[in-house]
């Protein structure tokens, strides 16, 4: 019998159980995780969403990072896909450590602090559960979104557990260490 374990982030505004990280009901939301599972099918529905929104115009590229989604969000009233969050590895800066670096988007429509604070929690938590092992420590965030960079934004990013590392380019630099994330077993 596996046993089931609850995950605690530092904020303890998110805990979740183990078997909530590969699908959970949030509200109106359903996030599904498709890491390293992405089909092609739901690989072309996350392109028609970053185009639909003015992103990723390079048709080439937009495949690409469509295969690093880590969690596929959809309106469960009208199964549209209205955002992701992508996991890959990577380095910040090039003498930096490897990291997970994550990156999110979500329909502006749709946008609400519980929502991507729902989707935060489970993408580090399933980093920490189902990749620590592959020897990297912790998730990078570059913010490529200046609102990012407001004050009370930077208060909820540390309340998450993320440590702030500086900035690049102008865009603000954030790490969060698995070592943060407590699992308790039932």
């Amino acid at each position: 019998m596996e046993n089931k374990f609850i995950i605690t982030l530092p904020s303890s505004l998110f805990p979740f159980r183990h078997d909530q990280l590969s699908h959970l009901q949030y509200r109106n939301y359903s996030m599904l995780n498709v890491f390293e599972s992405i089909t092609d099918e739901q690989r072309e529905a996350v392109m028609r969403l970053w185009n639909r929104n003015g992103l990723l115009t390079d048709q080439d590229a937009a495949w690409q990072r469509s295969s690093e989604v880590c969690y596929f969000i959809t309106e469960t009233r009208t199964g549209q896909l209205i955002g992701v969050n992508t996991l890959y590895p990577g380095k910040i800066v090039a003498s930096g450590p490897t990291l997970f670096l994550n990156r999110m988007f979500i329909d502006p429509q749709h946008r609400n602090s519980r929502l991507s604070i729902i989707a935060t929690g489970m993408m580090l938590c399933f980093a920490k559960t189902a990749l620590s092992d592959r020897g990297i420590l912790g998730v990078g965030n570059v913010n490529e979104n200046s609102k990012l960079s407001r004050p009370g934004m930077r208060k909820i990013f540390t309340r998450w557990g993320y440590q702030f590392k500086g900035t690049l380019s102008g865009q603000d630099v954030w790490r969060f260490d698995f070592d943060r994330i407590s699992i308790q077993t039932n």
